[in-house]
């Protein structure tokens, strides 16, 4: 019996089974192995780096000067790049610096009654990590994705890891670097990676915060040293959910499942269909076209284990299904989407109408396309301009300062301390109270 191409389910057998069939469950074992990694780097610095880099890409670096880049090998790079690439990379930097500029992240400030004034300050992190990834393809978007924005926000230092390759990828990130204000980068890959912005190593120095997408081993080491660091959202292997009914272009729904399904192998694809008239032709599509496409190899082995194709009677069950997965990247193509409630959808990014497709958001739509997977769109974001921040709170109190507010916030406070049974709290407050009304 020929294998189906995508498993199919029904919305109740979907519901019920998701969770328990899910590929992506980070397993005890990857934990472990990861936690090994980051543990070696901690340890052992610039050789676990060498020493991994050998292991996992089979590349011998002599030194960690030879995996080290900076500003001068950023502009020799961008200077051998041709023009066209050149042309599109810019491009791709103008409709990212136009979609994050739109809103601007500023600071606030009040008067207040109780103090002199009271608000909030903004300032950028000082050293930023990002991750480009590598292996099956090359993604100097992602360099972009992150970059740019932390050059709008002002970040002081920008450091890139991407995975070592040969010197024409290497020369294509490495002019990336310098299109997106990168100031240093390393070509070391993987969890090792991670582990070294996040510990530093004599050559390379800790960051206060880690972006970008990876494999499971990298969303794993980046969700291990959180806490450390900090990191923009848990980005593993790429997802899409699409949504249509009877009158979607078949052809455009396969076109774009094989678009995710390219990136690696666990990628996963949803389908989630409307109607039954569409399902045969787009099955059809899907089988065409893959015969032509020259990853599919990768595309083949992620439809067959790690997607779905689930039939409902309408939309609301859809609606059910994608705030159930809460996917990477959700598209909707309907007869009347109009109707719809963006904001009642939970996924990263959402892409609405016949003709849209999340290869916009991959690339010169303008979002970002680090975006969160494996259901973490439910409690984090996709990489955007507030990310590059910090905020911290103030107030100004002045000696001589009174009022009735102010006499109704410390003795509040003083009861709540009391309750809480910190006492040294309420004394604190009782000082005040005393010599703001001696005054």
């Amino acid at each position: 019996m020929t294998r189906r191409l995508i498993q199919e389910l029904s919305f109740k057998d979907f519901m019920n089974n998701y969770e328990s069939i899910n590929p992506l469950k980070t397993s005890e074992k990857l934990k472990k192995e990861v936690s090994k990694i980051l543990e070696e780097v901690k340890l052992s610095e610039d050789e676990a780096l060498i020493n991994f880099s050998k292991k996992f890409d089979n590349v011998e670096f002599s030194s960690a000067q030879n995996f080290k880049y900076e500003n001068k090998d950023f502009k020799n790079a961008y200077e051998k790049l041709d023009n066209k690439i050149i042309k599109n990379l810019e491009y791709l930097k103008l409709r990212i610096t136009k979609f994050h500029s739109k809103k601007t992240v500023t600071g606030w400030k009040s008067k207040d009654s109780a103090f002199n004034e009271y608000g909030q300050i903004v300032r950028p992190i000082n050293r930023v990590g990002l991750y480009a990834p590598g292996g099956t393809a090359t993604y100097p978007s992602s360099v972009l994705m992150t970059s740019v924005l932390a050059n709008i926000a002002g970040v002081n230092e920008i450091i890139l890891a991407f995975p070592p390759s040969d010197e024409n990828i290497t020369n294509l990130m490495l002019a990336c670097c310098h299109i997106g204000g990168v100031t240093e980068a390393f070509s070391v890959g993987g969890a090792q990676s991670i582990a070294a912005m996040a510990f530093g190593t004599e050559s390379i120095k800790k960051v206060d915060k880690i972006f970008g997408p990876g494999n499971q081993y990298v969303a794993e080491a980046k969700r291990q040293v959180y806490g450390i660091v900090g990191i923009d959202s848990l980005t593993g292997p790429s997802e899409v959910m699409i949504i249509a009914d009877d009158s979607a272009n078949p052809e455009y729904i396969a076109a774009d499942l094989l678009a995710q399904a390219e990136h690696g192998v666990d990628s996963s694809c949803f389908l989630v269909l409307i109607g039954k008239e569409i399902k045969k032709n787009i099955t059809d599509a899907l089988q065409k076209q893959l015969s032509n496409l020259k990853r599919s190899a990768i595309a083949k082995k992620s439809l067959e284990n790690f997607s779905f194709l689930v039939e409902v009677e309408k939309f609301d069950e859809a609606e059910l299904i994608c705030n159930f997965v809460h996917p990477e990247h959700l598209q909707i193509s309907l007869e009347n989407p109009e109707q719809l409630v963006k904001e009642n959808l939970s996924a990263g990014a959402i892409f609405i109408g016949t003709s849209n497709s999340a290869v916009f958001g991959d690339y010169c739509a303008g979002p970002s396309h680090v975006i969160p997977t494996n259901g973490a769109s439910r409690f984090s974001s996709q990489v955007n301009l507030s990310d590059f921040f910090v905020t911290s709170s103030y107030s100004i109190l002045t000696e001589n300062h009174d009022s009735d507010e102010l006499q109704k916030v410390i003795d509040s406070s003083i009861n709540i301390a009391e309750m809480e049974g910190l006492f040294a709290h309420s004394e604190a407050l009782k000082y005040r109270k005393k010599n703001i009304k001696s005054n």
